[in-house]
């Protein structure tokens, strides 16, 4: 494909509410060596992006924003010699710059490194479905295994679990043999979501829940996705030798700790306290070919919703109120 052919793409022009996200005709992006031309067949949306959109995403804007897609391989640059994948096939990429120090995937073409695409297996899901897939999957089983280590038998909770890596770290940790899992939402109405995705447990998260659990009731693995205003607390919420792996900041406050002691939260009692972002071996080590035979087969349940690419601003919208416990989806 031509750099001079024009495209779709959705642009960040400022910080600020959704309708800084405007539709504009640009260039296709020509891939640098060592990258991929990826015709976008969709993507998901994520917090990370809207907090970029807020201005709190340490990048420039404007830019095109999007860190993951679901999309076919278009084209090399003409010097790229190595590491060719076949034209035509289907990948997933996320992260690796994507939408932040690149041009992301909020367009019909973006480009991204070739040791940063997975090809995707022959399946019954749909383009939907499948644009879900990439991040959600990488970050929870990132965290629950590199970051959290969770091992069978383990007592789990996921702190901020509505979210669409919280519903879907519920099922995960499932799988991966947890005895236990508690789930915590701000929202009450949010009970019987939790419960149908296997949640044994919901806490209704008033920010101090440690308070409430008695020393038997503590916790081997945390995953914490709310942020820096519950750390301290989901510390508490850990058995001696426990881990706390930081995964998200739905918060949308600050990403530094104030008036942190490890010495008085309770570190001295021997619990860890980790974080998990991923990267291009975290996307290697997914075993994508098995989590999509579990969604096909109804064991890993998605809630999705989906839009155009006109519909980006409604999107980020709903995500910014909460997001309704769905991945929103965007197909091109």
């Amino acid at each position: 494909m031509s750099s001079s052919e024009s495209m779709n793409a959705i642009i960040c022009e400022a910080p600020g509410s959704p309708s800084t996200l405007v539709e504009h005709k640009v260039r296709v992006p020509s891939p640098a060596i060592g990258q991929a031309l990826i015709k976008v067949l969709g993507f998901g949306l994520n917090r990370g992006e809207m907090l970029s959109r807020l201005g709190q995403g340490h990048m420039a804007l404007p830019q095109i924003l999007g860190i993951e897609c679901y999309g076919t391989i278009a084209g090399y640059n003409e010097a790229e010699t190595a590491h060719r994948l076949p034209i035509g096939m289907r990948v997933f990429t996320c992260m690796g710059g994507l939408g932040r120090e690149i041009p992301g995937s909020y367009a019909e073409y973006t480009c991204a490194s070739i040791e940063n695409l997975r090809e995707v297996p022959t399946t019954s899901l749909t383009v939907a479905q499948l644009s879900a897939l990439p991040e959600m999957l990488q970050a929870t089983w990132g965290a629950l295994t590199a970051g959290l280590d969770v091992q069978p038998g383990d007592r789990v909770l996921i702190r901020g679990a509505t979210s669409s890596i919280g519903l879907c770290a519920i099922q995960l940790a499932r799988k991966l043999g947890a005895a236990y899992v508690a789930a915590t939402t701000r929202n009450a109405g949010r009970r019987e979501l939790l419960s149908e995705v296997g949640a044994d447990k919901v806490i209704i998260d008033d920010g101090k829940i440690s308070q409430s659990l008695q020393h038997d009731e503590k916790f081997d693995r945390v995953m914490e996705l709310i942020g820096t205003p519950t750390i301290n607390d989901s510390i508490l919420c850990a058995r001696g030798k426990g881990t706390v792996c930081v995964v998200g900041n739905q918060s949308g406050g600050s990403w530094m700790l104030e008036n942190f002691s490890p010495f008085f939260i309770g570190l001295p009692n021997r619990v860890r306290l980790c974080a998990y972002g991923g990267g291009p071996q975290d996307l290697h080590k997914v075993p994508f070919e098995e989590l999509i035979k579990d969604v096909e087969q109804g064991k890993l349940r998605l809630n999705i919703k989906v839009f155009g690419l006109d519909g980006i601003q409604e999107a980020h919208g709903i995500m910014e109120t909460g997001g309704g416990g769905s991945k929103m989806v965007v197909v091109l």
